[in-house]
């Protein structure tokens, strides 16, 4: 899935009546070709595991030469198939990023970075069980599983550990009882960036799977109040879980349609995280599956959403509350450009300097908003604004 666009260039390049074959046969060419190239597995194991394969095929493809394939290519084109992504996710940020930038960040969200690393937060909504310091019980307790791992410099709750020592994270006694949790640096410091306090009321618009609610729980040592809205009955189900398994108990759940949210009131809310749905391009090292998803029409869909989202935010939010809106893309479309439609809205709040600034727009960066970039700051690629409600 990942591959999916270098596998078929491969195999389009070695394989001239490949439009004939049925489904099921093309995927066992996929296969074949990952094996070889990937895997670097003999022909006589590859015959032996799947039949029918064209002998001729797995000649050309070991001789197979990206330099003369690449030959006639331009930049873009070349790109788009070393690191299996589309062209046309590469032409939209090239007004707001260099090639090699580019290029950086989609080498980290193909996992081809040596030593790479994983996050997990300590959860403290289960503290008090403990005798001892929670983060003396956690060491401890990775120490003996022989797992290696780092506090985080800029997130006080979250340490990182290597990739490879996940499976071992989640087979420990620490994990199962929920004193652990996986989360993406991004997503922790998007709660981070909110700061909630414990006597607040506080919206997550778009809550589930849950993970950045119960952070936001967490930060409140559960008192004051969260509401937590989500659009999908079956993830409000997983949601229940989650928050139950981590001890979670000041948030109210809602199936909603958070752009028509069912409040009375407007001005509600102390503060609100708005962590909209998008086309999630900065998360392809989790889902490659949306590598294949990135065209005008999805960017447009969920610039519509995003849109009347952000307004329907701004309804519910006191004046002078804080707004922090959040997207996993690296497309200025689903961050900067939709800021800029609510400015005389807004007064910009400062973001940890850690962060890179927001793109440019008309030529200048936006205050109150900012970038996370995979190859930068380690984390998903992610756009944050935060933002106070300017008073009426």
């Amino acid at each position: 899935m990942r591959f999916w666009n270098k596998l078929n260039f491969i195999i389009k390049r070695n394989l001239p009546d490949s439009k004939k074959l049925s489904i099921n046969q093309l995927a066992h060419y996929f296969f074949v070709t990952y094996r070889i190239f990937w895997e670097n597995t003999s022909n006589k194991t590859i015959l032996k595991e799947v039949k029918g394969i064209n002998t001729n095929f797995l000649k050309k493809v070991r001789t197979f030469s990206w330099e003369k394939a690449l030959q006639s290519k331009d930049e873009i084109e070349k790109l788009s198939i070393c690191e299996a992504v589309p062209s046309f996710m590469i032409e939209r940020l090239l007004p707001v990023m260099d090639l090699e930038f580019i290029k950086d960040n989609l080498k980290v969200m193909n996992g081809l970075v040596e030593g790479d690393s994983i996050a997990v937060r300590i959860n403290r909504l289960l503290e008090e069980d403990h005798e001892k310091n929670l983060d003396l019980v956690i060491k401890s307790e990775l120490e003996n599983l022989n797992i290696s791992f780092t506090k985080d410099a800029h997130l006080e709750d979250m340490i990182t550990i290597p990739r490879t020592m996940k499976s071992k994270v989640l087979k420990s006694p620490i994990y199962q009882k929920g004193d652990l949790i996986f989360q993406d640096r991004a997503s922790a410091a998007v709660v981070d960036v909110l700061d909630p306090q414990p006597k607040e009321l506080i919206c997550d618009m778009c809550a589930a799977p849950g993970i950045k609610a119960s952070y936001i729980a967490q930060k409140m040592r559960n008192h004051g109040k969260i509401i937590a809205g989500e659009f999908l009955n079956p993830r409000i189900r997983i949601m229940i879980q989650l928050l139950n398994h981590l001890n979670v108990i000041n948030t109210h759940l809602l199936n909603i349609d958070s752009i028509a949210f069912p409040l009375r009131f407007q001005n509600m809310f102390d503060r609100i995280l708005l962590d909209a749905p998008c086309t999630g391009n900065g998360t392809f090292l989790t889902n490659p599956e949306l590598k294949w998803r990135q065209n005008q029409k999805f960017l447009h869909q969920n610039t519509v959403l995003q849109k009347k989202l952000f307004q329907s935010a701004l309804r519910l939010l006191k004046p002078g509350g804080i707004l922090v809106y959040s997207t996993c893309s690296l497309y200025p479309e689903e961050g900067e450009y939709i800021i800029m439609n609510f400015l005389n809205q807004l007064e910009a709040q400062n973001l940890p300097t850690w962060f890179s600034p927001s793109y440019k727009t008309n030529g200048s960066r936006i205050s109150g908003a900012g970038r996370l970039f995979p190859s930068k700051q380690k984390t998903q690629g992610f756009f944050v604004g935060k933002f106070k409600k300017k008073a009426i």
